[in-house]
């Protein structure tokens, strides 16, 4: 998959067998989502052209404003959100019950 499969309106990504989903939103946005279409995280075009003449992206993780990861590898970072939310879901949720 190249960056230029970015442009499309949605692009489905199989990942950790199963199919997530990444949506264009607007130029250079895109909002990354699971099977059930929540929302995971975002990604955004940080640069058109970056050191290797090509675009630089930026991972945005739910809750943040902020990109956390960036690079030019635009799957490698989708993977990474993916990845950040699946932890999230497996672990445990802390103090429960204590009031």
């Amino acid at each position: 998959m190249s960056a230029s499969e970015l442009e499309m309106s949605s692009v489905r990504y199989p990942y950790r067998e199963r199919i997530f989903h990444i949506e264009k939103k607007a130029p250079g946005q895109w909002v990354v989502l699971d099977e059930s279409h929540a929302e995971l995280g975002r990604l955004v075009r940080v640069s058109v052209e970056g050191e290797e003449h090509e675009p630089v992206f930026g991972a945005i993780p739910l809750g943040y404003a902020e990109t956390l990861h960036e690079g030019s590898d635009w799957k490698y970072l989708v993977a990474a959100l993916i990845n950040e939310a699946l932890d999230e879901e497996s672990s445990p949720t802390g103090n429960q019950g204590a009031s």
